[in-house]
């Protein structure tokens, strides 16, 4: 069974970085399909794993699911995919989306890989039974003989059941040194999903700040500069049709961010 227009095909990354590396660290699959088809290559899992019609909001066709862990049998659950190219001292954003089937928490992680021997350094968990976004940014830390890894925990269950993650629309990019989003300023966007104009609105006025709009692959297709004020209206231009993430930057900080939905009706 097929999810329906292109607008739920592209996908929503949850990113706190202003601009991206493009050359070292990406996920190979990371929305798990090929066109039609559901793709797992390049991903490696240690009990059980297998394509799953359910996705997020602009998840396309297929998913991941990650047979969970259990006491009484394969442990521990998870997927991951070597990073090869990822060197000591990189820093990277990870991002995706993800539920559990049951209350065990289920989890995206950056880790390491030595002789078979997997080692988390950070990640982001979630209990929630509907699709939820992850996001954790952390410095790898590699001694001689690790490889960087992108970990897709499917929980742990304390008897035989086995329950399952789903993940979907896992991205990874390389960290330039932008701050994390301060919480204290809030965006609201109306309308939203927009035509042809939508106006953005912020609890603390602003100075000097900047806007960049990114699609779906985390590339920055429009950036707006010297906003001030609390009231920004934003025209589409040229954006296509689809889901994009909007940052609105203030003094090299992301200050607040939101999803961007661009339709033809």
């Amino acid at each position: 069974m097929f999810k329906q227009s292109r607008i739920n095909q592209l996908f929503f990354l949850f990113t706190v970085l202003l601009t991206y590396s493009t050359v070292s660290g990406q996920i190979v699959n990371g929305d798990f399909e090929d066109g039609l088809n559901y793709d797992l290559s390049n991903w490696e899992w240690s009990c059980f794993a297998e394509p799953d019609s359910s996705t997020p909001p602009g998840g396309g066709y297929w998913s991941i699911k990650v047979w969970g862990g259990n006491t009484q049998g394969c442990f521990p659950g998870h997927a991951y995919q070597t990073i090869p190219s990822i060197t000591n001292g990189q820093t990277f954003q990870l991002t995706g989306w993800a539920f559990a089937q049951s209350y065990p928490p289920v989890g995206l992680y950056l880790g390491k890989l030595n002789s078979g021997v997997i080692t988390i350094i950070a990640g982001d968990t979630t209990s929630s039974t509907s699709w939820t976004q992850l996001g954790v940014q952390s410095t790898f830390l590699l001694e001689l003989g690790d490889t960087a890894i992108v970990l897709l925990d499917g929980g742990l269950a304390g008897g035989p059941f086995q329950g399952y993650g789903y993940f979907d629309l896992i991205n990874l990019q390389q960290s330039t040194g932008i701050n994390f989003l301060d919480q204290n300023q809030s965006l609201k966007l109306y309308p939203n999903p927009f035509n042809n104009q939508t106006t953005l609105r912020l609890n603390q006025s602003v100075r000097n700040a900047s806007i960049t709009i990114s699609n779906s692959f985390g590339q920055v297709v429009r950036r707006i500069e010297n906003i001030n004020g609390h009231t920004i209206v934003l025209d589409r231009d040229n954006l296509k049709r689809g889901l994009y993430v909007m940052c609105l930057t203030e003094n090299k900080k992301i200050i607040a961010q939101t999803k961007l939905f661009v339709t033809d009706e």
